[in-house]
């Protein structure tokens, strides 16, 4: 199958994982973690994603992400990374990458896994620490979930009121808090080897859909298709409408001179019926360059809003570790 696509498609969700190169530990202390989260909770402002659930460990970060249709999963973890790699490599004296890869991302579907999703991620710090209490791991969105103290930044940022929706119980924290600490040891293994043997989770239609959307990726030459797949599928479809009716015009055109090449008026009304038709795919051409050029303006007007916004927050950052700074030595002194 070609390379899973980058692709907004409706009712669908990332899972996300990122993991250090080299061995290195992704986060060698709890500030590092805060300001990971840092970036992530400023870049879901500014592209308006949710997120249902994450979980960080020494050596991984875990999101479930469902993008907005004006930008992609790319472009998100795309700025959350490469402003955690800066922090990362100027306060450890680093060079170069500081993730494995560019990013891990299984497609799944929302409607029947979203609960289950949530439920996986949130499992993750147990992989580590099989003994660990869940309900005593702050650096994961589990206890937004199940009413626990939560980081006021975390407990802010989580869309977990559609998850807790799907419970069919009257108290939603303690019948979640149930489904993820009591969930059979089958169950929760079938699951599990589905997620990781799988790029895409879902049902039958939807799997076949997403592969129709990279296979339709695939032959247009494109890396991954246009920011909504929905969109991407119908450009195709009027795109080979128009290839059609060219070929068309061309058989007919051959045809017509052939048989009727004594005809002048008939020759005078197929070369009126060209460059009408010439127009035609002239004016596409110009719409669709329109088109590409405003979708660019806005995606460098939505960077520019996203980097002058963690810019400001960094500056804030660090005038308040400076400050600190003095006020410590002051106090020394």
């Amino acid at each position: 199958m070609p390379r899973l696509p980058r692709v907004n498609l409706e009712g669908a969700l990332y899972y996300i994982t990122t993991k250090a190169d080299y061995q290195l530990d992704l986060f060698r202390d709890d500030s590092d973690k805060n300001r990971y989260l840092f970036f992530v909770f400023e870049y879901k402002a500014a592209y308006n994603f949710k997120l249902y659930a994450l979980a960080l460990t020494a050596k991984e970060s875990h999101l479930l992400i469902e993008p907005s249709q004006q930008f992609t999963i790319s472009q998100i973890m795309h700025d959350v990374n490469v402003n955690y790699t800066k922090y990362y490599n100027k306060k450890y004296e680093k060079k170069g990458h500081l993730f494995e890869e560019r990013f891990k991302a299984a497609l799944v579907e929302k409607e029947g896994y979203l609960l289950e999703m949530t439920r996986f991620v949130h499992r993750i710090a147990l992989k580590d620490n099989p003994m660990l209490q869940l309900k005593d791991y702050r650096w994961s969105s589990y206890l937004s979930y199940i009413n626990a103290e939560q980081d006021k930044n975390i407990y802010s940022n989580i869309d977990c009121e559609e998850v807790l929706n799907l419970l069919p119980l009257e108290n939603k924290s303690s019948g979640y808090q149930e489904f993820v600490e009591k969930a059979g040891r089958a169950e929760l293994e079938a699951f599990e080897n589905k997620m990781y043997k799988a790029s895409i989770v879902g049902s039958e239609k939807f799997v076949e859909r997403i592969k129709e959307i990279a296979k339709a990726s695939a032959e247009a030459g494109q890396e991954q298709p246009e920011l909504n797949a929905e969109l991407f599928l119908e450009k195709r479809k009027k795109s080979r409408a128009i290839y059609i009716l060219a070929a068309s015009i061309l058989v007919f055109l051959g045809v017509g001179s052939f048989l009727l090449l004594g005809n002048v008026n008939l020759k005078r009304e197929i070369k009126e019926v060209a460059l009408e038709k010439d127009e035609m795919f002239t004016r596409d051409l110009i719409a669709t360059k329109q088109e590409v050029s405003r979708e660019l303006e806005e995606k460098y007007r939505a960077d520019m809003v996203s980097y002058k916004a963690a810019a400001m927050r960094l500056k804030e950052i660090e005038n308040k570790d400076r400050l600190k700074a003095e006020n410590q030595k002051e106090e020394k002194q």
